[in-house]
């Protein structure tokens, strides 16, 4: 399953991966591996692996004309199917160690263009307009894991 998170922040995108790097050291137990160049730097676990985009900013502008969003960084995420309920559990909790970590806006997407979450002013919102797989997988207990206050809502797709 493919996901995306776009970010606001002022940290420069080396420090983001080491950030995100610590983030998943501190929830999944197992080796990572971390690899960096000069258009993404890779951060994979046996879960999930991110994707931090370095040169590609055409998604960036997307989201600001799109969804009318002041964000500055593209975070693809991939979830393996075979493990996807501990995957996306352990993606929740380093979600919400971003939330609280970075004062900026946040959105996630489900495969480029569902929101799922969607942080705005200091604010969390969580979609309560999903499909009949997503009410599956975005409970209640899995919001629990981001740690954090949020308002359900309607966010548009």
């Amino acid at each position: 399953m493919e996901y995306e998170l776009f970010l606001k922040t002022n940290m420069d995108l080396n420090s983001l991966g080491e950030l995100i790097r610590r983030y998943t050291v501190e929830f999944v137990n197992e080796e990572i591996s971390f690899h960096s160049n000069e258009e993404e730097i890779v951060i994979g676990v046996t879960f999930f692996s991110f994707f931090l985009e370095i040169e590609d900013i055409s998604d960036i502008a997307f989201v600001k004309k799109h969804y009318y969003l002041d964000v500055n960084v593209c975070i693809r995420v991939q979830l393996y199917g075979s493990t996807f309920y501990k995957g996306i559990e352990n993606l929740f909790k380093v979600i919400g160690k971003f939330i609280r970590h970075i004062n900026g806006n946040l959105l996630f997407l489900e495969d480029g263009s569902a929101q799922l979450l969607r942080m705005e002013s200091g604010q969390l919102m969580v979609n309560n307009s999903l499909n009949q797989y997503q009410v599956k997988y975005l409970t209640s207990s899995l919001l629990c894991l981001l740690n954090c206050f949020y308002i359900e809502r309607g966010l548009e797709q």
